[in-house]
């Protein structure tokens, strides 16, 4: 299995790299909880109901602790958090929450592993280990410039 990409070329008119070629992810496949619960039985002796129930669970407690303020850490997969899209104010005392907090986002961050090659130590996602990449296909240059 590998994660396949796709070609694409910067046409902003604006940008410093324009016409110069990208290649981005694509998603191949969607991984529900159902799916991943039918995995996960085919694979232990736990049944698929009480998955997904773990699941639900998981997702419930998630999203209490988020919206609490912690920082919530999946072992071998990484932590997610809570960040903050605001506004700047001039001073400390002009700064509101109804006009400079403009929204949020969940920051996942996965956890990594130290790798060592040719004395360079780099940090790479644990869950990721073994990645391969493959292009989707080929396109002719019109389609890929789209």
């Amino acid at each position: 299995m590998s994660v396949k990409y796709k070609l694409y070329q910067d046409t902003r008119k604006t940008s410093p790299n324009q016409g110069k070629w990208y290649a981005r992810a694509t998603v191949s496949n969607v991984a529900t909880m159902q799916s991943m619960a039918e995995k996960i039985e085919r694979a232990t002796t736990v049944t698929r109901s009480d998955i997904l129930a773990v699941l639900s669970g998981l997702s419930d407690v998630m999203r209490d602790e988020l919206l609490a303020g912690s920082r919530v850490v999946m072992d071998g997969i990484g932590s997610f958090k809570v960040g903050m899209k605001t506004r700047p104010a001039d001073t400390l005392e002009e700064w509101m929450p109804s006009r400079h907090l403009k929204g949020y986002r969940i920051i996942f961050r996965p956890e990594t592993i130290d790798n060592v090659s040719n004395g360079v130590r780099t940090r790479s996602a644990k869950a990721l280990q073994g990645i391969k990449f493959e292009e989707m296909g080929r396109y002719s240059v019109d389609e890929v410039s789209e």
